[in-house]
């Protein structure tokens, strides 16, 4: 890929990401949690469920000081669309994507070896909502194969000694998430809400957990992601100072809970 066209590609990104046909299709989660990262000089991260890597390469440019990614996902195809982005995009050099069950971390990574771990994992527990029709959306949208507590074990596998995990994940399932957190020792440090509009009850959460760290957790404003109502809802300001990579669908309308 040349120069010209990775930069045209950084310049539409996300739009025009390669992913599986039928397969999970990505939404503003990932870009969210990727601007929520602090990621430290020179550090190297994972991706647990990465899928076509948009975590993991909004990441990269929204944090340039950040070394690499390793992009993890247990459905081969979606590696592959992964791989093909990280080459539109120029990025192939910072950026590894591996087929793999985060329940295997600890037969295929090297523990401690990364300084920050990114994690979208499902969202949604066996037997509630509706199940999909295609096998990939439901490994990417239920807990069928790796649960909230196989993504944070094997975080806490691979990050180094006070090394942070960003993790996006339900507000409905805070008191889980933050008790799961504690019990694998990634001690929540700090976190936001993420709101379609302030008004109403927080979709999701956005937490930074830090391996073997202490008790106190900073609780941040509030996103909210929507002004305006009806034919007239737009991302807000607020949104697109967070996450400039959401400008390019400034028009959306959904605050997703996959």
């Amino acid at each position: 890929m040349g120069a010209d066209a990775a930069s045209k590609a950084r310049e539409a990104f996300p739009n025009g990401l390669r992913q599986p046909k039928g397969g999970y299709r990505f939404s503003l989660d990932p870009l969210l949690l990727a601007a929520f990262v602090k990621p430290k000089r020179n550090v190297a991260s994972a991706d647990l469920g990465s899928g076509c890597g948009v975590a993991s390469f909004a990441a990269l440019m929204i944090h340039p000081a950040l070394r690499s990614c390793l992009g993890l996902d247990i459905d081969p195809a979606m590696t592959a669309s992964a791989l093909d982005n990280a080459r539109l995009l120029g990025l192939e050099d910072r950026f590894e994507a591996r087929t793999m069950d985060v329940r295997a971390a600890r037969d295929g990574l090297t523990p401690e070896s990364r300084g920050l771990v990114l994690a979208n994992p499902p969202y949604r527990t066996l037997g509630t909502g509706l199940p999909c029709r295609e096998a990939a959306r439901t490994l990417a949208r239920f807990e069928a194969r790796g649960g909230l507590e196989d993504f944070l074990a094997a975080a806490f596998w691979i990050l180094s000694n006070r090394g942070a995990l960003g993790i996006i994940f339900p507000a409905a399932r805070l008191g889980e998430l933050l008790s799961a957190c504690t019990g694998a020792r990634l001690a929540p440090k700090r976190l936001r809400m993420v709101h379609s509009r302030l008004d109403e009850p927080a979709r999701l959460i956005l937490l930074e957990a830090v391996k073997n760290g202490g008790s106190e957790t900073v609780v941040e404003p509030p996103l909210e992601l929507y002004s305006g109502r009806g034919e007239e809802t737009t991302l807000s300001a607020q949104a697109l100072e967070f996450c400039p990579f959401l400008a390019a669908n400034a028009k959306a309308r959904s605050c997703s809970i996959s």
